[in-house]
């Protein structure tokens, strides 16, 4: 008996219907990833592969590599679409061989273009858009020249200015160029000679922000000098390319970078691993970089819903834990923990970052440590008051800060009792202006938080005779 439900109709279509569909960014970006390491054994990227005669026969004559290549590619496309890998593979080749075919015959038949910087904008006028791989096999030709990636790099740009400078085939110019460009800049090799090698995961993303959006970038920078530490100077190839990127040459790659460096930043991958503070500095620095670039690009809240996610992962306790094991007792630790209330977003975050200071100043051993650590009652309430003032901005809203808040305050007042502060600068100094303003100071919360302390120094200040209004006087 059989079932009277008729079966789906599998989709036996390739990946890639026709050869031009292997120039798209998503088939090229395949290519990039089943040919990694051939690609760069031969120090090219997946457009030049294309684009290029003498690379395709010798991807040809390797034919383990590209077999190999295919079933990458037909394994899970098999699965997803219900058919057979062996039906796959036989799609895939038929749309390979139609490219390469194509290819091989029209370098012999002579219509390859031939480029060099005084007769590329020619090129780009006389040549058919619909024969546009045309054009971009001389491109690549012309990038071949080049010994490193950077060189790659700097022969195109140097394309981009010997193009039409408008029209139809400015536009035609930089469609050519700009896929080009991305397969650069979606090469490791190649980004490492654009924005610097051995990056760790925080100040590379920050130098693809630099890259994408330099400008902007750049005058942040100069309102915000930490970033200065996080964010290298890109090298000369790179720094050229954000110029032609800041112009609007190339709106694609800007967004493809864009995406890049928020898909990294999605991962669970360190961005300092070597630092929880340089973590934290890192996040910190890659959202003040992010928001000031949003836009069109880089939507606002698709940045936020980043900066959200690498949130979480401040406050997860094996990196509070982490971040306490790197501090010098518990008064460092302390002040590590505001700094991550001070850099998460999000409601859930901040509670959580709230608990964990809470936690630290609850610790019986919080009050020795902390007097030990500050020399004594006097710093240790100066300590009390930096600390209340950071938790008052960076907690305000947050349930339980003001609970937080009164306790610090408690403990200052505990401290101030035992250790005599009130009494010695009451009597022990002579300078009565000195006198007042160290009570006044305390009073206002600016050397004692507020309190049982500051009420304290407030009411000495009136035994003295003096009202606070007067000693501000």
């Amino acid at each position: 008996m059989t079932s009277k439900t008729p079966s789906p109709r599998r989709n036996l279509e390739p990946l890639c219907a026709t050869a031009a569909d292997l120039y798209e960014p998503a088939a090229r970006e395949q290519l990039g990833r089943v040919l990694e390491t051939w690609l760069a054994a031969n120090q090219a990227t997946p457009f030049e592969l294309l684009h290029r005669p003498d690379l395709i026969r010798k991807l040809e004559a390797s034919s383990r590599d590209l077999q190999h290549a295919f079933q990458k590619i037909a394994v899970p496309l098999a699965l997803a679409r219900s058919a057979s890998v062996h039906e796959v593979i036989r799609g895939l080749h038929a749309v390979a061989d139609q490219a390469i075919g194509r290819m091989l015959r029209e370098e012999k038949q002579g219509l390859l273009a031939k480029v060099d910087l005084g007769s590329f904008a020619d090129a780009c006028a006389s040549a058919e858009p619909e024969f546009g791989y045309r054009l971009a096999a001389g491109v690549v030709a012309y990038m071949a020249a080049a010994e490193t990636w950077d060189g790659k790099v700097q022969r195109l740009l140097d394309l981009v200015v010997a193009a039409p400078a408008d029209g139809p085939a400015r536009a035609l110019a930089l469609a050519v160029l700009e896929p080009a460009l991305e397969d650069l800049c979606g090469s490791e090799s190649g980004l490492a000679q654009l924005i610097g090698a051995d990056l760790e995961l925080g100040c590379f993303l920050l130098g693809l922000v630099r890259l994408a959006h330099g400008g902007t970038i750049d005058a942040i920078i100069a309102v915000h000098p930490t970033l200065q530490q996080l964010v290298a100077p890109l090298p000369a190839p790179g720094a050229r390319l954000a110029r032609h990127l800041e112009n609007d040459d190339f709106s694609g790659l800007r967004l493809a970078l864009s995406r890049r460096v928020l898909a990294d930043l999605d991962t669970k991958r360190r961005l300092h691993p070597g630092s929880a503070l340089g973590e934290i500095a890192a996040v910190r620095g890659l959202a003040v970089a992010l928001t000031a670039a949003s836009g069109p690009l880089l939507p606002a809240e698709d940045v936020a819903e980043a900066i959200l996610q690498r949130s979480e992962r401040l406050v997860e306790p094996n990196f509070v834990n982490t971040l306490l094991h790197e501090q010098n007792g518990l008064v460092g630790g302390l002040d590590a923990l505001l700094t991550v209330l001070e850099s998460v977003t999000g409601d859930a975050n901040r509670r959580r970052a709230v608990r964990f200071v809470e936690a630290a100043v609850l610790t019986p051993q919080f009050k020795p440590d902390l007097l030990n650590a500050a020399g004594g009652a006097v710093g240790a309430l100066q300590v009390l008051a930096r600390a209340y003032r950071r938790l008052a901005r960076a907690g305000a809203g947050v349930v339980g800060t003001q609970d937080l808040l009164d306790g610090i305050g408690q403990t200052a007042g505990a401290i101030n009792l035992e250790g005599g502060v009130i009494a010695d600068l009451a009597g022990g100094m002579t300078d009565k202006g000195k006198k007042l303003a160290a009570l006044l100071a305390m009073a206002n919360g600016e050397t004692a938080p507020p309190g049982p302390a500051a009420r304290h120094a407030a009411d000495a200040l009136r035994k003295l005779g003096v009202s606070e209004n007067q000693a501000a006087g």
